[in-house]
C-alpha cells in the first residue's frame, strides 16, 4: 500500500515520460529536498493537473509514496510566477536559478535556506520587477554562498583589507574571490572595470527584497558581471548552467 504525503514544493524541471501521458517532476521541497515524482494524465487536453506539471509550480504536493518512488497525486497551487514568460530575460534567468538549485542541492537533502532565497527571489523578480540580470546574480552569490562555495567579496582574499572603499578590485576563480587593486599585480585574477565592481559591490550588499530599488546605468557591464558570476559557478562546483549557454551570444 502506497503512503501518502503532503509537502510544499517548486518544480525546477519537467520532463516527458513513458506511460499515462505522464511527465517525471524534479521537485525541491523543504521537507524532502530534491526529489523527482511521476505526475499522470497531465498531457491529455484540459488535464486538471497539467498547471502543476510546469517548471516554477510553487504549490503543496500530494504524493504517493512507495518503493521509494513518488506519483503526485493532487496539488494544490500557490504560485506559477506565469508573468515571468512575458518578457524573454526574465524567463531564462528564471530558468537558471532553477537549474542552479538542481546542481547545488543532492537529491534527499534539506536546504531550507535555499529553499527560501529561490522562492524569495522568483517573487522579487516576478512582482517588485527587479531588475533580472541582478537578482540572478544576487541569487549565484546566495546560493554558492548556503552551499558551501561562496566567495568572498567584503575584504581582499589576498591581504585581508577592506573592500568597502575600494573604487576597482580583482577577481579570483579558483580562490576566495575579490582582491583589492594592490594585490593585482601579485595575484592571478581578472580586473573589474569601476563600473563592474560597483555593480558587483551593490548587488552583494542589497538585501534580496530591496533589489528593485538598485538603478542601473550599464546593460552591457551588468552582463559582464554575470558572466563572471557564472565563470564563479563553474570554477566553484564544476557544474555548467547550460538554459544560459545561448543567453550570452
Amino acid at each position: 500500500m502506497s503512503e501518502s504525503i503532503k509537502t510544499i514544493g517548486i518544480v525546477l524541471k519537467s520532463s516527458p515520460h513513458t506511460t499515462d501521458a505522464a511527465r517525471l517532476l524534479e521537485i525541491f521541497s523543504p521537507e524532502l529536498g530534491r526529489f523527482f515524482a511521476v505526475i499522470r494524465g497531465v498531457e491529455k487536453p484540459k488535464a486538471k493537473l497539467a498547471v502543476c506539471a510546469s517548471p516554477f509550480c510553487f504549490g503543496e504536493f500530494v504524493l504517493a509514496e512507495k518503493g521509494g518512488r513518488y506519483t503526485v497525486t493532487d496539488c494544490y497551487v500557490h504560485d506559477t510566477f506565469y508573468e515571468l514568460a512575458y518578457n524573454l530575460d526574465s524567463y531564462v534567468l528564471g530558468s537558471a536559478m532553477l537549474e542552479i538549485t538542481g546542481k547545488l542541492c543532492q537529491e534527499g537533502e534539506r536546504n531550507f535556506e535555499l529553499f527560501k532565497l529561490l522562492l524569495n527571489s522568483l517573487k522579487v523578480m516576478t512582482y517588485e520587477k527587479s531588475e533580472p540580470t541582478a537578482t540572478l546574480i544576487k541569487f549565484l552569490i546566495e546560493s554558492l554562498k548556503i552551499s558551501g562555495f561562496g566567495f568572498e567579496l567584503e575584504i581582499c582574499g589576498n591581504c585581508g583589507k577592506s573592500m568597502q572603499n575600494e573604487t576597482s578590485a580583482g577577481l579570483v576563480y579558483e580562490g576566495s574571490g575579490a582582491i583589492c587593486a594592490s594585490c593585482e599585480n601579485r595575484v592571478q585574477s581578472v580586473h573589474l572595470e569601476k563600473g563592474e565592481w560597483a555593480i558587483l559591490k551593490n548587488v552583494n550588499a542589497c538585501d534580496i527584497n530591496s533589489l528593485a530599488t538598485l538603478k542601473f546605468s550599464s546593460r552591457k557591464m551588468l552582463t559582464n558581471v554575470l558572466k563572471l558570476a557564472v565563470k564563479q559557478f563553474y570554477f566553484r562546483t564544476n557544474e555548467k548552467i547550460t538554459c544560459l549557454s545561448k543567453y550570452f551570444e
